[in-house]
């Protein structure tokens, strides 16, 4: 039996995953690797040696010429023309952080070039997504002549006429699903379009903001090779394209696997001071320095501002020149999300009581509440989603009308796809397949709640079975050391269309047990298995710690984690699941989990899984 809490009333099953046993000895052979390592490069559709063998080592020669993307040719030329004419340039980017990471990139890239651009990111609180009417007027009240949009602009088609009309020229870098009708921009770039044919559609905000940079460069060399200075720039510029991949959960496949491996080394040594001071109050190091870094403690601050209404905290910390201000601005987003975690532990244990200890009935969760904080609506909607295995919409009407919701998702339930289902009660959304945001009139919340139950109905099964939980293999405990996690960890980064390894090991004992954070919302064990002893963990668990007794033999489902803590660096596991279903060994009861153990990271962050924004 599970023990880990879940309100879905549906049963997990522990299955393991496949593997080809002649795949795994070619792929050995051929490059000289662990078998396990081969074998997780299997159970991942990597059976091919060419392409297990890029997957082991991208290449910066992988990355595509930019100019294979529509319309980049076009706005290219039209931004190194502005910049040898010197027109007055703006940045209009968004308020998550794939759009703060194109912005910051693209400022930083102009003034490179000696210009100084002006920048716009809509407060969403206030104006709303993209280019509202307040945005367009912000926009005429500039002396722009040459508007690029990031992480934005596909869905606006006639507010980007107004500003075509007005005489500016707007060039649209974005990544979301064109509609039927496309802006009447000076240029549309953007992977998703229909008549383009760039081989890769899994590009995020920051991802084509970077091809431009890149375009823009290879303009200004007129045909000679990129200067040195430049070359530098646009490798230390990975940073930020690692940042705002990670942060937006897309697939860390093809290009975005280059982009994030060369950013995660990019990040913690970056010179830029906003970096800096953000890694230095997240407690980050270069050491060990990987995806969940950048999901667990630098994006949650980041996220923080936006959710508070401070978009122009962030803003001005990625942008940055000066590094005591960038240090200011850092402990004021530390602030802020202290703050934040404060609002939404209370936002979710409100819910989880209205919710009740029983398992959820409707196959999906649709609730309103007007107190609400509207910027913490996808992020306490995610922990639902995870709690209850059923997709979670929340909505507030705190600003008034239109009311914000926002929706996330569980396997086999498309996020955006529900909303245009309920496209007739809703004045606007957008998203992807696991995350989406929408606004709507307050009166018709009602209806837009059974359309979407109606909706989530048709496209789920009455028939819950045993949910799958796969895991890559079993592995027993004295056979975790820091050398074969380093192997492991030839796979990172993981994530989306990668997902860390998870293992199984049976028999297990808990030899102690303790909470920790300051709530005490968090679980730490110590496991024992034959000669070998090992610290786990599991965030939000920390009710656990009344009903598992010491002593107590138990299967557990685990992700084995390097941890790097103030210069030595141990072996520890992450709990996935666990199972309950066996009798306690003689161990001492009144054993407890060193007091000394050292955290895995933040504490509360960590339980922000899949909570980044992205149209929300």
């Amino acid at each position: 039996m599970s023990a880990l809490p879940s309100q879905s009333g549906v049963p997990v099953a522990w299955t393991a995953r496949a593997a080809d046993s002649r795949a795994v000895r070619a792929l050995v052979e051929a490059l000289d690797i662990e078998p396990l390592v081969a074998t997780l490069l299997c159970q991942r559709g990597l059976r091919d040696v060419d392409a297990a063998r890029r997957f082991l080592e991208p290449s910066v020669d992988d990355l595509r010429d930019p100019f294979l993307l529509a319309d980049m040719g076009r706005a290219a030329d039209r931004v190194a023309t502005a910049v040898a004419a010197g027109e007055s340039v703006l940045v209009y980017g968004d308020a998550d952080v794939d759009g703060l990471s194109g912005t910051a990139l693209l400022v930083h890239f102009f003034r490179f070039l000696g210009v100084e651009p002006l920048v716009h990111v809509p407060n969403r609180n206030f104006e709303g997504y993209s280019f509202s009417d307040a945005g367009v007027e912000a926009v005429l009240a500039t002396s722009a002549k040459v508007v690029i949009s990031v992480d934005n602009g596909t869905s606006s088609v006639e507010a980007i006429g107004r500003l075509q009309d007005a005489g500016v020229d707007v060039i649209v870098t974005d990544h979301h699903l064109p509609g039927e009708v496309l802006p009447p921009a000076y240029a549309l770039v953007n992977p998703r379009r229909e008549d383009c044919s760039y081989p890769f559609g899994g590009l995020v905000g920051v991802g084509v903001a970077f091809k431009l940079a890149c375009a823009v460069a290879s303009r200004q060399s007129e045909g000679r090779k990129r200067s040195p200075d430049m070359m530098r720039f646009l490798g230390e510029a990975m940073a930020w394209t690692a940042l705002g991949t990670v942060s937006d959960m897309v697939e860390l496949s093809d290009e975005n696997r280059v982009l994030v491996m060369r950013g995660l080394r990019a990040i913690p040594r970056s010179t830029h001071p906003g970096l800096m001071a953000l890694c230095h109050v997240a407690g980050v190091e270069a050491e060990g320095f990987s995806a969940e870094d950048i999901a667990f403690r630098i994006a949650p601050r980041l996220n923080a501002a936006t959710r508070m209404g401070r978009t122009d905290l962030s803003l001005a910390l990625l942008t940055a020149d000066d590094p005591e201000r960038a240090r200011q601005l850092a402990w004021s987003l530390d602030k802020l999300n202290k703050q934040r975690q404060v609002e939404d532990r209370a936002m979710f244990a409100a819910i989880r009581e209205q919710l009740g200890d029983g398992p959820v009935e409707d196959p999906v969760i649709v609730l309103r509440d007007d107190t609400w904080n509207p910027g913490l609506l996808g992020l306490v909607a995610s922990r639902l989603a995870q709690l209850t295995g059923r997709p979670a919409v929340l909505v507030s009407g705190l600003k008034g009308d239109p009311a914000k919701g926002s929706m996330r998702s569980v396997e086999g339930v498309h996020a955006q796809k529900a909303l245009v289902a309920c496209a007739e009660h809703l004045t606007g959304y957008g998203g992807h397949a696991f995350a989406a945001g929408f606004s709507l009139n307050g009166a018709d919340f009602d209806a837009f709640r059974r359309t979407m139950l109606d909706h989530i109905r048709s496209v789920t099964s009455e028939d819950h079975g045993p949910v799958p939980l796969t895991f890559d293999a079993e592995l027993p405990l004295v056979s975790l050391n820091r050398r074969l996690l380093e192997q492991i960890n030839a796979l990172a980064p993981f994530g989306q269309g990668n997902p860390a390894p998870v293992f199984g090991a049976r028999g297990v004992t808990v030899v102690a047990k303790k909470t920790m954070g300051e709530d005490k919302s968090h679980l730490s064990l110590e496991l024992g298995q034959g000669p070998a002893s090992i610290r786990a963990v599991s965030f939000g668990n920390g009710q656990l710690a009344k009903t598992l007794n010491v002593g107590q033999v138990v299967d557990v489902l685990f992700k084995p984690k390097l941890n790097h803590f103030r210069g030595r660096t141990t072996v520890q596991l992450e709990l996935v699941d666990l199972s309950t279903a066996r009798q306690p060994a003689d161990v001492p009861a009144s054993a407890e989990a060193p007091a000394t153990a050292a955290p895995a990271n933040d504490g509360p962050a960590a339980t922000e899984t899949g909570s980044q924004e992205t149209t929300a």
